[in-house]
C-alpha cells in the first residue's frame, strides 16, 4: 500500500518534530532552502555514491563524517601522517619543519602543550561544539579575558605595564564624564527627550562611576593602591590616568577585542589540546582516511573525478576515482597541483592570497599566576610583539606554556625581523616589558610561522576584498563534479566553524545533485 506525501511528512514530524518535517519539506522541494539553513545537513540518501575528499583539515573531516552518515562512500586523502590541518597541538617530541628545511624539536615537559593553530571555541560556534559533543571530546573553559592581565605602551605610565582594569575603567570614566557634560549642558537636546536626558545622565553616572555632579575622580573598578583589609584598612583606589595619556597609548584594540562576537565569553577548549577534535574524527572515520597521500593531479570527466597522489612514505604514485569530489585543500597548496579546472576556477585559485600567522610559545614557571595574579587571558602591548597569552589549562601547577606573540607575520614589524633568533628576542622582550625580571625564566621556545608550514603555506585567506570579489563567488559554485570547502568559502575566516559550515554546505550541494540525478533517471 502506498503512502501519500502529506502523510509521510506528518509521520516525519511526529517522529522528529517540527524541524525534521521542515527540513524534509525543503529536501522535497516544497519549501525554499535559505543559505543559513544550508548549514545543517539535509536528509538524503547517498546510495553508495563515492566522494573523494582532498585534505584532512576540519572541512575535510566534517565532509567525510557527514557523507558517511548519509550513505555515501567517502575517501579522504591527507598528505600528512596526522589529520587536522591547521588544528595542530605541539607537545614533547613534536618536530616542526619549515618549507626551507629549518627544524625545531619540542622539548616541553610531559603533559605540556600549546595549540599552534586554533586555540578557542566560541559558544556561538554551535557546529563545532556539536561535533565535540557527538564525538565525546571533553571541553573546559578557555579564559579569554582577565582584567588582571596587563597592558603596556611606552606612552603610558612611563612605559611600565599596568593592569587592564585601570586602562578599561579609567577610559570608561573619562568618556562618561565628557558625554555627561554634553547632556547636562543641553548640547544634545535635539537628539533626546527631557526624560531620556535624565535617564542618560543616570546611566552615565553608573556606567562611568561618576560623582553626583558627573565628575570622574576615581573608581574601585580599576583596582587599588591599598587593597581593603581588616579593621581600619580601607581601600585606596588608583588615581585615574589622564585621558590624553590613555589616548596616546592607543591600547583600545586590547580594550575592545573581547567585544568581538566570536571572542565573547564563554569560550571553550578541548581538555588536553585542540587536536583532540581531529583525533576524535580520525577514530570515528577509521579506514576512510588515507594518510601520507600528497595530491598531485586532479582530473575530472563527465562521469567522475580521478586523482593521482604520491605516497610520501614510499614515494609511489597512486590513483583513485570517485563520482564526486570535495576539495578542502588550502588554496595555496591547491595552486601547486595539476588539474583540469575551468579557467575561471584556475584564476580564482591563483589570485588568492593567504596571511601567515605566527605564534611563539615558551615553557616557564607560572610567575604570571604566583606573582601577578593572572589566571588565563591575554596581555596587550604596543610593541613588535603585541600579545602575551596565558594558559587556561593546568592552573596552579608549577610550570606551564605561555604564548608571547600571536599575530599576522606578513607585512608587520615582527615579520621584518631578519632571523628566527631575532623573533625569539622580540618575544622574550614582550614578557620582560610586562613582567620585569622574568624574561630569563622562559625556556624551550617553539616558533610557528604558518606561511612556512608544508601543506598549509599560510594560515587563512587574506580578508581584504575577499568577500565581495568574483573569485569568492566562483569558488562557492561547483566546477563540474568538484565542490570546494574550507573556511575560505565561508564568512567565518580563520575559525574551525567556518570550515565546518562550508563542509556541510558542500555535502548538501552534492546531495542536491545526486537527488536530481536520481529524479531524472
Amino acid at each position: 500500500m502506498g503512502i501519500s506525501r502529506r502523510l509521510f511528512i506528518t509521520r516525519v514530524g511526529q517522529l522528529g518534530g517540527y524541524s525534521a518535517a521542515f527540513t524534509m519539506m525543503q529536501s522535497l522541494g516544497l519549501l525554499p532552502i535559505a543559505e543559513s539553513a544550508a548549514q545543517t545537513p539535509m536528509p538524503s540518501n547517498g546510495k553508495g555514491t563515492t566522494v573523494l575528499i582532498l585534505g584532512g583539515g576540519i572541512a575535510g573531516l566534517v565532509s567525510a563524517y557527514e557523507l558517511r552518515k548519509l550513505g555515501y562512500q567517502p575517501i579522504l586523502l591527507e598528505a600528512r601522517s596526522r589529520v587536522g590541518g591547521r588544528n595542530w597541538t605541539i607537545r614533547n617530541g613534536t618536530e616542526v619543519e619549515f618549507t626551507d628545511g629549518t627544524k625545531q624539536h619540542c622539548e616541553f615537559d610531559p603533559g605540556h602543550y600549546f595549540n599552534a593553530g586554533p586555540a578557542r571555541l566560541p559558544s556561538i560556534h554551535k557546529n563545532m561544539l556539536g561535533y565535540c559533543r557527538a564525538l565525546g571530546v571533553p571541553l573546559e573553559v578557555e579564559i579569554n579575558s582577565s582584567r588582571s592581565a596587563l597592558m603596556q605602551s611606552d606612552k603610558l605610565n612611563g612605559g611600565k605595564a599596568v593592569e587592564q582594569r585601570r586602562v578599561v575603567y579609567d577610559s570608561r570614566g573619562h568618556v562618561s564624564e565628557l558625554l555627561a557634560k554634553c547632556v547636562d549642558k543641553h548640547y544634545l537636546d535635539q537628539d533626546m527627550t527631557s526624560d531620556d536626558r535624565e535617564r542618560m545622565l543616570s546611566f552615565l553616572k553608573q556606567y562611568g562611576d561618576l560623582t553626583p555632579d558627573y565628575k570622574f575622580k576615581s573608581t574601585e573598578r580599576a583596582g587599588y593602591t591599598v587593597y581593603p583589609g581588616a579593621g581600619t584598612v580601607t581601600g585606596q583606589p588608583h588615581d585615574p590616568f589622564p585621558m590624553h595619556e590613555l589616548l596616546s597609548a592607543e591600547l583600545w584594540e586590547g580594550m575592545l577585542v573581547e567585544d568581538n562576537v566570536d571572542w565573547q565569553a564563554t569560550m571553550f577548549q578541548p581538555i588536553g589540546g585542540m587536536d583532540q577534535i581531529p583525533k576524535a574524527f580520525e577514530k570515528s572515520l577509521g579506514s576512510i582516511i588515507r594518510h601520507n597521500a600528497d595530491v598531485q593531479d586532479i582530473d575530472q570527466s563527465d562521469t567522475g573525478v580521478h586523482v593521482a597522489y604520491r605516497d610520501t612514505r614510499t614515494g609511489k604514485s597512486e590513483k583513485v576515482s570517485a563520482d564526486y569530489c570535495i576539495c578542502a585543500m588550502p588554496l595555496t597548496v591547491l595552486a601547486k597541483t595539476q588539474n583540469n579546472f575551468s579557467p575561471e576556477v584556475k584564476a580564482a585559485i591563483a589570485d588568492s592570497k593567504y596571511d601567515s600567522a605566527y605564534k611563539v610559545a615558551w615553557e616557564s614557571p607560572r610567575f604570571w599566576e604566583t606573582d601577578f595574579n593572572i589566571y588565563g587571558g591575554l596581555s596587550y602591548l604596543r610593541q613588535t610583539v603585541g600579545i602575551v597569552w596565558y594558559p587556561s589549562w593546568g592552573l596552579f601547577s608549577p610550570r606551564g606554556v605561555v604564548i608571547s606573540g600571536y599575530s599576522i607575520e606578513n607585512g608587520t614589524p615582527f615579520g621584518a625581523l631578519p632571523t628566527p633568533a631575532a623573533k625569539l628576542d622580540a618575544s622574550r622582550r614582550a614578557v620582560e616589558l610586562l613582567h620585569p625580571g622574568y624574561g630569563d625564566q622562559l625556556t624551550k621556545p617553539v616558533y610557528i610561522s604558518w606561511g612556512h608550514i608544508p601543506y598549509n603555506l599560510g594560515s587563512w585567506i587574506s580578508e581584504s576584498g575577499r568577500k565581495d570579489s568574483p573569485d569568492y563567488a566562483t569558488l562557492l559554485k561547483p566546477d563540474g563534479r568538484v565542490y570546494f570547502a574550507g573556511d575560505h568559502t565561508s564568512h567565518i575566516v580563520g575559525w574551525q566553524e567556518g570550515a565546518a559550515v562550508s563542509a556541510i554546505r558542500a555535502v548538501n550541494m552534492i546531495g542536491t545533485q545526486v537527488g536530481q540525478g536520481a529524479k531524472n533517471a
